[in-house]
This record gives C-alpha cells, sequence and structure tokens, in this order.
C-alpha cells in the first residue's frame, strides 16, 4: 500500500532521502567538514525547509473552507505564539533557542510519526497486535539517534550552539552495543511485520517498512554516523520538508479534483501555486531574518539595502518573535490539521483515493 501511488511515493518521499545518502558518501571529507556553502543553504534551508513551513498557509490560511474549520485556532495560534515567544526572547535569548531547538525536534518527530501512521491506517495495521509496536519502533528510529546526540559532542545544531542540553558518555564499546541493538529491534520489528503480512493480519505495505527504515537510517547518517553540519542538515530537511509539500499539494488538488471544469490538472495549477508562493514567502522571511538579526548571509541579500545596525534588546525580541513566528505557528496548526476528525473531513476522503 502506497499514500499516494507507487510512482509519486517513490519518486517524492523517498528518492530524495536516498539521492542525499549517495551525495555524502561521495563528496570528499573535506566538504562534509566545511561551512555549509551559500548554494546548500538557498537549496536545503530557504526553499526546502522554510518553504514547507509556508506551504501550510494553503492548506489552512488561503483555503475558505478549511478556514472556517479551524477559524478559532487560525484566529488564536498567532497571537498565543507571539506573546509566548516575546515573553521568552525578552527573558533570555539562549533559553529562547533552547526551547525553539527541541520544539522543532518534537515536530520533526511527530511528522514522521504522522507519515507512518497514515501508511499503518492505509494498510490497516492501525489495530494489530504485534510483539514490537510499530510506535516503538518509529520512535526508537528517532530518539536513539537523539540520545546519542545528546551524550556525545557534534560539529552541528539544530538552530546555534549550544541549544541542546549536552553530556558527554566517552564508551566506544557502550555505544558499539547499543548501536548493534538499535538495528536488531528495528529486524525484529520487520520480521513481526512479515509474520503478520503472511498471517493474513495486515496487507503488505512496502511504503510502510520503506518509511520506517528510511527514517532509522537516515536520522543515523545524519546524527551518528556523519559528524557534520552539512549531511545534518541535508538528510534532516530534505526528509521532512519535501514530504510535507507533497502531502499539502496532494491534498489540496484531490479537494478540486471533482469540481474541477479546467482542462489543466488540479496538482499541476495547485502545485505551482503553493511552490511558488511558498517560495515567495520563504524568501521574504529570510531577508528580514538576515536583514534585522542575524546579518551573516549579506552576499546574497546585502546588496538590496543597507543593514541597519540593531542594538536595542526590546527591539530585538520583537522581532526574534515576529520572524519565528510562521515555524512556530506551523507546529501548532499541524498538531490539529492532520488529524482524522470532523474539523478534516477531506482527509478521510483523501486516504480512500488510491486503495
Amino acid at each position: 500500500m502506497w499514500l499516494f501511488g507507487r510512482n509519486i511515493d517513490l519518486t517524492t518521499l523517498f528518492f530524495p532521502v536516498w539521492a542525499v545518502w549517495i551525495l555524502l558518501f561521495c563528496i570528499p571529507s573535506q566538504t562534509l567538514d566545511a561551512e555549509i556553502p551559500l548554494w546548500v543553504w538557498v537549496v536545503g534551508v530557504l526553499m526546502i525547509d522554510v518553504a514547507h513551513v509556508w506551504s501550510t498557509i494553503f492548506r489552512t490560511y488561503f483555503d475558505k473552507a478549511e478556514f472556517a474549520n479551524h477559524k478559532r485556532l487560525l484566529g488564536l495560534a498567532p497571537i498565543l505564539c507571539f506573546v509566548i515567544l516575546f515573553t521568552v526572547a525578552s527573558e533570555s535569548i539562549d533559553w529562547f533557542w533552547r526551547g525553539m531547538a527541541y520544539l522543532a525536534l518534537f515536530h520533526f518527530i511527530k511528522q514522521q510519526y504522522g507519515f507512518f501512521a497514515l501508511y499503518s491506517v492505509r494498510s490497516g495495521a492501525m489495530k494489530v497486535k504485534r510483539y514490537i509496536s510499530d510506535k516503538f519502533a518509529i520512535y526508537l528510529s528517532m530518539l536513539y539517534p537523539v540520545l546519542f546526540w545528546h551524550l556525545n559532542f557534534r560539529d552541528f545544531n539544530w538552530f546555534v550552539d549550544g541549544d541542546f542540553i549536552q553530556f558527554q558518555m566517552d564508551s566506544l564499546l557502550l555505544w558499539q552495543i547499543l548501536n548493534t541493538f538499535y538495528w536488531l529491534i528495528l529486524a525484529g520489528w520487520l520480521t513481526d511485520e512479515i509474520r503478520l503480512i503472511k498471517h493474513g493480519s495486515i496487507r503488505l505495505s512496502l511504503g510502510r517498512i520503506l518509511w520506517l527504515f528510511t527514517t532509522a537510517i537516515n536520522w543515523y547518517l545524519g546524527i551518528i554516523y556523519f559528524n557534520s553540519d552539512l549531511a545534518f542538515t541535508l538528510t534532516n530537511v530534505v526528509a521532512h520538508g519535501v514530504p510535507y509539500i507533497v502531502l499539502i499539494i496532494f491534498y489540496q488538488s484531490t479537494k478540486q479534483a471533482d469540481s474541477s471544469q479546467k482542462k489543466i490538472s488540479p496538482t499541476l495549477a495547485i502545485g505551482s501555486l503553493v511552490i511558488i508562493g511558498s517560495l515567495f514567502f520563504a524568501f521574504g522571511e529570510e531577508y528580514l531574518w538576515d536583514l534585522l538579526l542575524s546579518q551573516d548571509k549579506q552576499e546574497l541579500f546585502g546588496s538590496w539595502i543597507t543593514y541597519p545596525e540593531i542594538t536595542n534588546t526590546r527591539f530585538q525580541a520583537i522581532a526574534l518573535a515576529l520572524l519565528s513566528l510562521p515555524q512556530v505557528v506551523h507546529y501548532v496548526l499541524d498538531g490539529f490539521i492532520w488529524k482524522m476528525n470532523d474539523s478534516n473531513p477531506h482527509l478521510r476522503i483523501m486516504m480512500k483515493l488510491n486503495e
């Protein structure tokens, strides 16, 4: 079973991640250890990571029916998030970024679980009893690399240096043993999956199996195997951002497929709108980040306008809260707009389209 169809799933959900792995194993170590090139930042961070955040507005604020279904949430979320962000930023920049890092980590983990759950719904595996639960396996695939990160100093961070709480546990033998158990448990889950398929308890879902092991390998490579900012950034943003944009496009296009009278494909039309619109907003956001706060991408943005020198801490806190708002609101909304309940009637319909 697949989410959007075999070809779409393979080419958009899996191949981009696998291509990143091939690239990382092919490039020389000095490139891995070097600072991330500007063009990689533009493609990976701006065009994928930041753009996927903005794609949420096409599923919410720019969709009349969806806005009506979530009117209170969409109205209150930005206000409450700004108040919290500004309050924390005013008190401590360090704790602001620490909170942002753990919030982002939680969001990234929940998205991987969410896609896995969608695969499970389509394969009929949600309520089947098993020796190693689906939830345990998918969370283990990500939380073990995160645990390793917290107990081993790495040459990268999520947002800024020191955002994650760090301890040091120098024991090569211990980590070798834990790494082995990590893969043995996941292999045990696969064995259990094959058993259930043979007994007819669940339907074969290659997409479901690929999603779990692509997630596990991706987090293992990005955090444990490679100790590289470039490797972590690429594995992180591609596996997270690309599937989300595809989900937004597929969701919106299927809503209009039946009612569309146009010759142009709804997927092509909506996909173009979502991608171009998201890139526009992402570029604007990153320009403001660099103009008002970070000022480390002047080679890209600096020729447009003279950069100001901002020294007022209160203004910095306001700018930090406002510019972080799209990201945090995206995190909050995602906790509601993908639940299969009465507020999201089309989601259940969408999940049956390819059966």
